[in-house]
C-alpha cells in the first residue's frame, strides 16, 4: 500500500492555484447579469424619454408654424378685401346679423357654421365671358359673382382627422400659387385652414366701439370698418396655449369706406307664365328726401334704361322684347347730391306669351 505524506497532499503547482482562483461563482454571474440589465434598462428608458421629448418639441414647433401661416394667410386676405363683414345691403353687428349678411350675399347656410369673417376680395384676373377649355366650368360662364371672391372664415369643432378641440374653416375659391384667383373656379366649402384651435382662453380680448367683436374661443376678430384686430390661439398641449394677435387693414377700402354707406338691396319675382316682374328693395338709410331709380338692362343688346324713379320701395314692370331674352334689374338711391352704389342685380328670362 502506498502512503502519501501530508505535505504531498497539500502541495499544488502554481498553475493549478492560478486556475482555481480565476473562476466565477453562480451567484457572481447572477449579480453581474442583474446589474447589466439595470444599466441597459435605464439607458433604454433614457433614449425613449429623449425621443419623446424631441417628438413633442417638433410637434409644438409644427403647431406654432401652422398657426403662424394661417394667421398670415388670413391677414393678407383682409388687406385685399373690398368689404369686411358687410354685404351690399347690411353690415354685421353681432352673430345673428352676420348670418343675415351671408344670406343676403347669396350664400347657403350649409357653407358656414360659426362665421367670424366675411370678405369680398376683388378678382384682378380678366374675367372671360365663357370659361376656356381645359379648366373648371369649361364652355360655361364663370360662376357668380365673377368679379370678386366671397370668403368666409368660421370656427367649428374638429373632426376625427384634425386635432382637437377646434378648427378654422374657409369657404371660397382657392387662390393660385401666385395669390391670384381664377374667376372660372368654384368655391370650396369647409376647407380646413388650421386645427388645434383653443376652446377656452384666459383673457377676453377687448374691442372698443365702434368695433364689432365676432368669433369665440381661440379665433376672434374685432372689425372696425376697414380695420381688423385678429386674434388666434392654438392649444399646443394640455398646458400650453400659443397665441397671435395683430392688426390688418384693407388696402382697397377707400378713406370713405363703402361699408359705411347704405346700399339698396333688391329682391324680385316673376309671375308664373308671365313677363310681369314685381320688384321690392330695402334701404337701411333714412327715407326722408331719398329718391330711388330702377334700371333695366338687356345684356344681349347692351341696352340700359330707367324704368322707375320715385320714393316708393317697390315697383311692378313687364319685360318687353323677344322670348328668351334676359332682363336684369338694379336700384340706386339718391339723397341730395349723393348717389349710392348700385344694388345687387336680379335677372329673368322673357317667356313667349303673357297669360293674365
Amino acid at each position: 500500500m502506498k502512503h502519501y505524506s501530508r505535505k504531498s497532499l497539500n502541495q499544488h503547482s502554481p498553475q493549478e492555484t492560478s486556475i482555481s482562483c480565476n473562476g466565477f461563482t453562480l451567484i457572481e454571474l447572477l449579480v453581474a447579469a442583474v446589474i447589466t440589465s439595470l444599466v441597459v434598462s435605464v439607458a433604454g428608458f433614457g433614449v425613449i424619454a429623449a425621443t419623446r421629448a424631441n417628438n413633442r418639441t417638433e410637434a409644438i414647433a409644427a403647431r406654432r408654424h401652422d398657426l403662424s401661416r394661417a394667421f398670415d394667410f388670413i391677414s393678407n386676405e383682409i388687406r385685399m378685401a373690398k368689404r369686411i363683414n358687410q354685404s351690399q345691403m347690411i353690415k354685421a353687428t353681432d352673430a345673428s346679423s352676420m348670418s343675415s349678411v351671408l344670406t343676403s350675399a347669396g350664400l347657403k347656410a350649409s357653407d358656414w357654421s360659426n362665421p367670424v369673417l366675411y370678405l369680398e376680395i376683388p378678382i384682378t384676373s380678366q374675367v372671360p365671358a365663357i370659361c376656356p377649355a381645359g379648366g373648371p366650368n369649361a364652355g360655361s360662364p364663370p360662376p357668380q359673382p365673377a368679379t370678386y371672391d366671397q370668403v368666409v372664415y368660421d370656427i367649428r369643432p374638429s373632426t376625427q382627422d384634425w386635432l382637437a378641440p377646434n378648427s378654422i374653416q374657409r369657404y371660397g375659391r382657392v387662390p393660385r400659387s401666385d395669390g391670384s384667383i381664377d374667376p372660372c373656379s368654384n368655391p370650396v366649402a369647409s376647407d380646413t385652414l388650421v386645427d388645434a384651435i383653443a376652446e377656452q382662453i384666459d383673457t377676453t380680448p377687448t374691442c372698443l366701439a365702434p368695433g364689432v367683436m365676432m368669433g369665440q374661443g381661440g379665433f376672434q376678430a374685432c372689425v372696425k370698418g376697414s380695420q381688423v384686430d385678429l386674434m388666434m390661439r392654438s392649444k399646443i398641449s394640455d398646458v400650453e396655449i400659443h397665441q397671435l394677435s395683430s392688426r390688418a387693414t384693407s388696402r382697397t377700402i377707400s378713406s370713405q369706406p363703402i361699408n359705411s354707406q347704405p346700399i339698396p338691396f333688391l329682391t324680385a319675382t316673376q309671375q308664373p307664365g308671365t313677363n310681369q316682374i314685381e320688384l321690392n328693395w330695402q334701404w337701411s338709410g333714412a327715407l326722408t328726401g331719398v329718391t330711388f331709380e330702377v334700371n333695366q338692362e338687356v345684356p344681349s343688346t347692351a341696352q340700359k334704361s330707367q324704368i322707375y324713379t320715385g320714393s316708393d320701395i317697390q315697383n311692378v314692370t313687364e319685360m318687353q322684347g323677344s322670348a328668351g331674352e334676359k332682363h336684369c334689374y338694379t336700384v340706386i338711391a339718391k339723397v341730395d347730391q349723393t348717389t349710392s352704389p348700385e344694388s345687387n342685380k336680379v335677372c329673368f328670362i322673357q317667356v313667349a306669351n303673357s297669360v293674365y
